[in-house]
């Protein structure tokens, strides 16, 4: 274990959670974040708190040139500022409510409230149901302890061991709000990314290529990048996508442990192996599909790939079984990695383990970059690479 790191079952019983719904009726002033579609929300927010005070709204998609005062009805009339986002890391003296909040705007909210240093957020719903909430696994962490806590004190980085503990804290109580927002989206880590000229290998890609479209600019046409979707028709869409960056090849496939064939629901951006290979495959939309796999290693040697110098997948829980196809490659190359860590609660530690176990000089971190209970990502990254 990292000299100094607190054991995981301590942080466990420690962790704070950040996002949680509903504001105490113990809070008498508060500053509220609500989006300028749902600004009509806080009157009735205001009823329903008649001895909370709100000294100012924060209106984070404020447009230019909108007013910049909202008149609250009542016997009690009066107007209360609005302003930007700017105004969130000189408020520290207020208590912060997000109203009806949108999961995108949200998690821009809490990293850059990550900036400022973080902080509790309180959420109140209204009209959406609560997000962020799924069935807890209360025995998961006694079921898995020793390997828990292994990875845990392997990891780099303080940041990175308060994440990880959240994540175990969000999978034994079924609540996200436990987990803290990073300061960068999940592709975008400061040095774990793509880069210029890199020789990329893109696991996951659907036919909503925002992503792909990053990663190519990133690495430049010096670069080559081999992506990898296995639903045909959301490959042949993101080709089309992805034709102005010549550098980007999109292989209709999916990644795994060896070449084979296997049924995929087709789920568009969460399409995965089915758990019944003895399905009959239909012709796409919700139904099934046979689709074509194959491992980043036969990839390397049929590609005759010099180097790899990024790998990120985002697979849909097949994560490691496309690190088993890639183990000469990686203990060769030992290459950025980027692998989503959410798909199911046993990558925890099955993903980090392996990564170690084929280049035990990586370091890892991990981070998570979303409100809910996507986007934790594993980074790992070799000395001198």
């Amino acid at each position: 274990m990292t000299a100094n790191a607190l054991p995981l079952l301590e942080r466990l019983n420690a962790a704070p959670l950040l996002r949680p719904w509903g504001l105490p009726r113990s809070v008498r002033e508060a500053c509220c974040i609500v989006c300028h579609e749902h600004l009509e929300f806080v009157p009735q927010f205001c009823a329903a708190y008649p001895g909370l005070d709100i000294p100012l709204i924060v209106v984070p998609d404020l447009p230019e040139g909108a007013p910049r005062r909202l008149t609250m009805p009542g016997p009690k009339a009066r107007e209360i500022p609005l302003r930007g986002v700017e105004r969130l890391g000189t408020t520290p003296q207020w208590p912060k409510v997000f109203l009806v909040p949108d999961p995108v705007m949200l998690a821009a909210v809490c990293r850059l409230m990550a900036v400022y240093g973080g902080g509790m957020l309180y959420l109140e719903g209204f009209r959406q149901p609560p997000f962020g909430l799924r069935k807890p696994l209360p025995d998961f962490f006694a079921r898995h302890a020793a390997q828990l806590e292994q990875v845990c004190g392997m990891l780099a980085d303080e940041a990175s061991r308060t994440t990880y503990a959240a994540r175990v804290k969000a999978i034994l109580t079924g609540d996200a709000g436990y987990l803290p927002v990073t300061t960068h989206g999940e592709y975008e880590h400061p040095r774990i990314c793509p880069k210029a000229g890199d020789i990329m290998i893109d696991g996951g890609v659907s036919d909503m290529v925002g992503a792909q479209a990053a990663f190519a600019e990133a690495v430049g046409p010096e670069g080559r990048i081999h992506g990898f979707e296995p639903i045909p028709w959301m490959a042949e869409k993101a080709a089309d996508a992805l034709a102005k960056w010549p550098w980007y090849t999109l292989h209709t496939a999916g990644l795994a442990e060896k070449r084979g064939q296997a049924a995929f629901a087709s789920l568009r951006d969460s399409s995965h192996i089915c758990a019944n290979q003895g399905a009959d495959p239909g012709a796409g939309g919700e139904g099934t599909v046979r689709c074509e796999l194959t491992s980043i290693d036969e990839v390397v040697r049929e590609e005759g790939l010099s180097r790899v110098d990024c790998i990120k997948l985002d697979v849909e829980g097949a994560e490691l079984d496309a690190l088993r196809g890639a183990e000469e490659t990686i203990r060769r190359f030992r290459p950025r990695l980027i692998i989503c860590l959410y798909h199911k609660p046993e990558d925890l530690v099955t993903l980090p383990l392996f990564v170690k176990s084929l280049v035990p000089e990586y370091r890892l971190e991990v981070a998570h970059a979303s409100c809910g209970f996507t986007d934790t990502i594993l980074y790992a990254e070799a000395p001198g690479a």
